[in-house]
């Protein structure tokens, strides 16, 4: 019984060392047929050889022929064994290659890296990094670490890839751009400098025009002649604060300035450079401002005014009949600016090319001058004042563009006052109305939008006629509130014929 045992456990230590051969692809150790038959026939084991044999085979073959480089490597970082590509590509010998540590290959900045990498359980990991040839060239590479077995050892595969030409490429093509931001960036300085020179001469040629306009001694012909010459010079000026402003934008030097301003005054100012232009062509204008518009505002006053001259000078341009309406509104969080046109619309397909730079929105039917700048600044601007442009249209129908304002905002118009002046604009039918002439004369500038004139009118009337001075207070109210319309009806109702 026992010498059976002992046979047993023999046959036993023989099948393990047998299957460890195999394991290990030993396939030339000599071996018993008695003793292979204990673990299988004798046929799958030949066919077992043979597909050991032939993965062998591949597997030198695809070693000895990759054009990457192939390391393999202890945890320590020994190089224990390479393919020919390695010493094709960096230049070392085998016995040198044998002698060095794979960290001692790369430049000082990477092999901190990879000693990180060698010492970690990652299975995985994908670098790039720098490798030194023995006659102290580079190659920049992408190295991907696989961790693995070989000989029963614990050891790294690294396979190297040379991207030196990429590498080249994308420095070449970053230094080339850096070269183009520095060029773009020198250009953007000039032009700034250059528009803001133009600046000053120009600023003289309208102020002599101005003066020469004033000048009772010119004879007519002289003084519309002075009129297209100071017209043009105010086009030209506007052209060059576009480029300027341009400029400015493409250099990143365009702020915000926020400050408590007027904002019915900022308004009233709007309103009467647009009311000329519409008058030159014809077209009605109309602005309303709600009762409940505060006084005054946080925001940047000037840029506030640009983007609004740009808005409805646009309306204005592309408008051959019909109106103009500027109008403000009021939520719980913003406050809107919309002007809405009768004019030609916009296509579809043109919506997003009118905010270009440089795109003058001219078509078949049309043709405006300009530098194309105005909506692409607003755009900008509005953005930087934390809003947006936004445009509905409809081909030969209109367009409305607006745009909220958030921000804080006050009033300093006690309710008390407001409640008075509300009294009075109700109860103007008890008042005495002036004379039918000075009623038309009231119609001329109401209807003409002028604002201006109608404070005028009414500051110049009010000494001559204190009968009136309820009706003027009045009237004067309204106006500054951008009541027209209201005004208008009034003068209607008193000048009907009975």
């Amino acid at each position: 019984m026992k010498n059976n045992e002992n046979e047993l456990k023999k046959k036993l230590a023989q099948t393990e060392a047998i299957l460890s051969a195999l394991h290990q692809g030993e396939l030339d150790a000599i071996v018993r047929e008695s003793d292979i038959a204990l673990i299988r026939n004798e046929t799958l084991v030949r066919n077992t050889e043979y597909a050991l044999e032939e993965t062998r085979n591949n597997f030198k073959l695809l070693f000895d022929t990759l054009n990457d480089l192939l390391f393999i490597i202890d945890t320590c970082g020994k190089i224990i064994h390479f393919n020919p590509s390695v010493q094709e590509n960096l230049g070392y010998s085998s016995d040198d290659l044998k002698a060095m540590n794979f960290v001692q290959l790369h430049a000082p900045v990477d092999q901190t890296k990879i000693q990180q990498i060698l010492s970690q359980n990652a299975h995985m990991s994908l670098i790039q990094n720098t490798l030194i040839k023995k006659n102290n060239d580079f190659i920049y590479a992408e190295t991907s670490f696989s961790r693995g077995l070989w000989s029963r050892q614990a050891v790294w595969f690294a396979i190297v890839r040379d991207i030196t030409i990429r590498k080249q490429a994308e420095m070449e093509m970053k230094a080339a751009r850096k070269a183009a931001e520095d060029a773009n960036k020198a250009k953007t300085v000039f032009f700034a400098k250059m528009t803001h020179e133009l600046r000053t001469p120009l600023n003289g040629i309208l102020g002599y025009t101005q003066m020469l306009i004033n000048d009772k001694l010119l004879n007519s012909n002289h003084q519309k002649a002075v009129s297209i010459i100071q017209s043009s010079g105010e086009y030209l000026l506007a052209l060059i604060n576009d480029l300027l402003d341009f400029s400015k934008l493409e250099a990143q030097q365009m702020k915000i300035n926020k400050k408590q301003f007027a904002l019915r005054n900022m308004v009233q100012h709007v309103s009467e450079l647009t009311v000329i232009q519409a008058r030159q062509k014809n077209i009605a204008f109309s602005v309303y401002v709600p009762d409940i518009i505060p006084e005054q505002i946080l925001g940047d006053e000037k840029r506030l005014q640009q983007i609004l001259l740009n808005i409805l000078g646009n309306a204005i341009k592309f408008t051959e009949k019909g109106s103009v309406r500027f109008e403000l509104q009021m939520t719980e969080k913003s406050l809107r600016f919309q002007v809405k046109d009768t004019g030609c619309g916009i296509p579809d397909e043109k919506m997003e090319l009118i905010f270009k730079p440089f795109h003058s929105g001219k078509n078949d039917t049309l043709q405006v001058e300009g530098t194309g700048l105005g909506l692409y600044i607003s755009r900008v601007l509005v953005r930087m004042m934390g809003s947006d442009l936004h445009i509905e249209s409809q081909i030969g129908q209109g367009t409305t563009v607006w745009f909220d304002l958030p921000g804080h905002f006050s009033s300093i118009q006690s309710q008390e006052a407001y409640a008075l002046e509300t009294r009075a604009e109700q109860s103007i039918e008890s008042m005495i109305y002036p004379p039918d002439h000075l009623l038309k004369e009231l119609m001329e500038y109401t209807l003409a939008g002028d604002i201006s004139g109608i404070t005028q009118w009414i500051n110049k009337n009010l000494s001559t006629h204190t009968t009136f001075h309820s009706f003027f207070q009045t009237i004067k109210n309204m106006a500054l509130k951008f009541k027209l319309s209201e005004i208008q009806a009034i003068v209607q109702e008193r000048l009907k014929p009975l």
